[in-house]
């Protein structure tokens, strides 16, 4: 099989990136005698598996590994190649499945900042059931006095 056109690659590293695919260690193609990463053939049994576009539905996507997502904004995210627009010239599946990387990051940068307000939410809910309790009971001896 012939390789895939740069952008598809790219969308399928950052995809097995994200569920923590490893790469195959090839022979570099310029001759260098050196083993070098290569997402392809991962990305190949990836897209051949029937249940890709479910577990792509069913991703974890509130826990997901820091070190992942490292990579993904280091490495993807700023790669000027690594946009939806460009990725359709490539294939229209491909910017789609580029705009999911997108929306994880999101998700990720999002649910970073609201689960410790959350936690916050829930201390000080719990806080002032303890003090309306206080007050009812407060308010019930008054009542009878």
């Amino acid at each position: 099989m012939k390789s895939p056109p740069a952008g598809v690659k790219l969308v399928m590293e950052a995809i097995c990136i994200l569920k923590g695919i490893k790469a195959d260690r090839i022979p570099d193609p310029t001759g260098s005698g050196r083993k070098i990463e290569d997402f392809w053939g991962p990305a190949k049994r990836l897209l051949g598996d029937i249940r890709f576009l479910q577990s792509l539905h069913e991703y974890d996507k509130d826990n997901i590994p820091p070190a992942y997502m490292a990579i993904i904004r280091k490495q993807y995210l700023t790669n000027p190649e690594f946009v939806p627009d460009k990725i359709r010239n490539a294939s229209t599946a491909a910017e789609g499945l580029c705009k999911w990387v997108i929306a994880m990051d999101v998700y990720d940068k999002v649910i970073k900042n609201v689960a410790p307000k959350k936690l916050k939410l829930n201390e000080a809910e719990g806080e002032l059931k303890i003090a309306m309790d206080g007050l009812r009971k407060k308010q019930a001896d008054l009542k009878e006095v």
